[in-house]
């Protein structure tokens, strides 16, 4: 694996690993408590974030398969891929795009896990197995900062999981005063 993807991918690890550690704290009734109606419960936003993985591989896999050239990764491509992170670091809160807005009702930790555990071998082995000349073909559409480059995207799993994990953080908090 390239030692930049490599870096990225170890930090993605270490951040669902302490995640999921913590979350074994809450029992399945707090894992699965919604703040309000229409809003997500902690099992939920993490359900979501292996959704966005999963589709992300799924996307990847199906660029990587098809036979026509891919497009280089440009300055406009950074600037989309910088403007997604300001928009994600800022706080602010985003409807999730209908692909990834349909999570269960309910989950279980060990469920979570064990589908978290095989999509990031997934992810791994796509980056392990991914030619060095694709390193800076876009590979992925984001649905609002359009095509990244692989290193781009992995960027954008980790902001989008950081996003959400200050929003399971206040929620823990909520639950267990």
């Amino acid at each position: 694996m390239n030692p930049k993807l490599e870096s990225k991918y170890l930090f993605l690890e270490k951040s669902r690993s302490k995640l999921l550690n913590s979350l074994r704290d809450l029992d399945e009734t707090l894992l699965n408590t919604c703040p309000a109606d229409g809003k997500w419960s902690i099992g939920q936003i993490a359900a979501h974030l292996v959704q966005v993985e999963q589709l992300t591989i799924g996307y990847i896999q199906k660029k990587l398969s098809e036979e026509k050239e891919l497009q280089h990764s440009t300055l406009k491509h950074m600037v989309s891929s910088v403007i997604l992170k300001l928009a994600l670091s800022s706080g602010m809160k985003f409807k999730a795009p209908a692909i990834v807005a349909n999570v269960p009702d309910t989950v279980t930790l060990n469920t979570l896990h064990a589908q978290w555990d095989e999509t990031r071998y997934k992810l791994e082995d796509l980056l392990t197995e991914l030619p060095p000349h694709m390193l800076d073909k876009c590979l992925f559409r984001h649905p609002y900062a359009g095509m990244l480059s692989i290193s781009q995207t992995l960027t954008f799993i980790q902001d989008h999981f950081n996003h959400h994990l200050a929003q399971i953080n206040h929620l823990k908090q909520q639950l267990t005063k």
